[in-house]
């Protein structure tokens, strides 16, 4: 995940420094998603929660991330929460 993060977050710097119309919706769902999973490996690694309580939680650590990652750069916080909410 962490390559995968990489490389969009690579391309959403790309996209947004252009004078081009391009989405930065879909990269920085995708940059978050990969944050977030990174995290949640980060604290099962480090021991902090089990394995099983990740298991069963990894996807509310996704979709934190992607929430975080878009409220991050576009400053749209009541419609954001419309987005997160029809994604997941």
């Amino acid at each position: 995940m962490l390559v995968i993060g990489c490389v969009w977050y690579f391309w959403t710097i790309t996209t947004y420094g252009v004078a081009v119309p391009s989405g930065l919706f879909l990269p920085g769902m995708i940059v978050g998603c990969a944050l977030g999973d990174l995290y949640n490996s980060i604290i099962v690694d480090n021991g902090i929660v089990e394995p099983a309580h990740s298991g069963n939680h990894r996807v509310t650590y996704v979709i934190l991330g992607m929430g975080a990652m878009l409220a991050g750069y576009t400053r749209m916080t009541y419609s954001l929460v419309v987005i997160v909410m029809e994604t997941s």
